[in-house]
């Protein structure tokens, strides 16, 4: 059962308390029946000087490759709080409206509770206890505190890494002040709680795989929502750069040794020119079965098929919605009859037409397994190409 507000205000400090109200206000004003961990973090996030704002500004994440390091954590930072409200976005409604606040659910009590539980074995409640021996005092917890426990929600922890935070680093940064010197990386605190093992974010990769095709490589490794949909400025380029991985043989190093050697197709083309061009049904159903044909021919491990841009679904220029409705069902029937060898990805530029494919499509989502990867950051290689067209432009 939901916890009433007014219960869960209880356990937390005034600061503390402060944000949880703020997270009930976000509820309310989106009609959502309980309070969640995300309603916490996108209140949060709304505060420019809040705690975990700054935290996620001095977290070490994917992004360190940007030459302008203060556009990278405003451009990583947006697409967090895109991320939280696509997340959101899909929460149900409330069944009535109630001026009465959202109570709060099960997981964000659960996260306060955990909270109380760290901060009683956390160095700094050494003098509290000492004083209170009895133990009848109520241990308060702090927003530091309260924060992280947020972060070890599934949910909330999904939602970071789609922006490309992860959140141990994230966790490192508000435990510890900002770093005063050169050093590349945080060292790990001494009291340091419930820190994901394995991943302090200092991870090597092989020589020429980039850091978003390792991200991609993770989506299409999953068991569930595996096939990955590229949002943001960079989505483009991350989709040539892995196409390319994949291509050239590359790409090997990403998966296991029962996965590599993926093929790579690409209908992009032909879906564009069939949608805007008015081309023939059944010409584009031919495609269509002969890529089926070929999935069953590959000795590879599978395919995956690049569609392509999902505003080519949703431009103004097209016109023929049972065009766009024949494309999608036919790339559902792709993954229907070889769904353990066939792998869906797109791009989106942004999200509104993302959006706008979802109010067309509303089942598309659970029908293509869809992942929403969230690529805020260019590869060194593509830093290269930018760096080379700004300079031949000014020259």
């Amino acid at each position: 059962m939901p916890t009433p507000v007014s219960s869960a205000r209880q356990f937390l400090t005034d600061e503390a308390a402060r944000a949880l109200d703020e997270a009930v206000t976000v509820a309310r004003r989106r009609c959502h029946a309980q309070t969640t961990s995300l309603h916490a973090v996108s209140s949060l996030l709304s505060l420019p000087s809040s705690s975990l704002r700054e935290a996620c500004c001095r977290a070490r994440t994917a992004v360190r490759f940007t030459s302008n390091p203060s556009f990278s954590h405003r451009l990583q930072l947006r697409a967090l709080e895109l991320s939280v409200s696509v997340s959101l976005d899909r929460l149900p409604s409330a069944t009535s409206k109630t001026t009465e606040e959202p109570p709060i659910s099960n997981s964000l009590m659960a996260a306060i509770k955990r909270s109380q539980a760290n901060q009683r074995r956390s160095p700094e409640s050494f003098h509290f206890y000492n004083q209170n021996q009895n133990g009848s005092s109520l241990l308060k917890v702090e927003l530091k505190h309260f924060v992280l426990s947020i972060l070890d929600d599934p949910i909330v922890n999904r939602v970071f890494d789609e922006a490309g935070f992860r959140s141990c680093d994230v966790k490192l940064a508000l435990l510890q002040p900002p770093v005063q010197s050169s050093s590349r990386f945080f060292s790990p605190p001494v009291f340091l709680c419930n820190i994901e093992p394995g991943r302090t974010g200092l991870t090597s990769f092989p020589l020429g795989i980039d850091e978003n095709s390792r991200r991609i490589s993770e989506v299409i490794l999953k068991k569930k929502k595996r096939n990955p949909l590229l949002m943001g400025v960079y989505a483009k380029d991350a989709f040539r750069s892995f196409v390319e991985l994949l291509q050239k043989g590359r790409g090997g190093a990403l998966f296991p040794p029962g996965m590599s050697g993926l093929s790579v197709v690409c209908v992009e083309k032909e879906i564009l020119e069939f949608l805007k061009q008015g081309g023939s049904e059944e010409k584009m159903g031919l495609r269509f079965k002969e890529l089926g044909c070929e999935v069953e021919k590959c000795l590879s491990p599978g395919v995956v098929v690049g569609f392509g841009e999902i505003e080519i679904f949703v431009g103004d220029s097209v016109n023929d919605v049972a065009a766009v409705r024949f494309v999608v069902s036919e790339l559902t029937r792709l993954l229907e009859i070889h769904g353990d060898k066939v792998w869906l990805m797109g791009v989106a530029e942004n999200s509104e037409a993302y959006s706008k494919f979802l109010s067309l499509f509303p089942g598309v989502e659970n029908d293509w397994d869809l992942h929403l990867l969230t690529v805020t950051s260019a590869t060194p290689s593509m830093e290269g190409l930018y760096s080379k067209s700004r300079h031949n432009t000014e020259t």
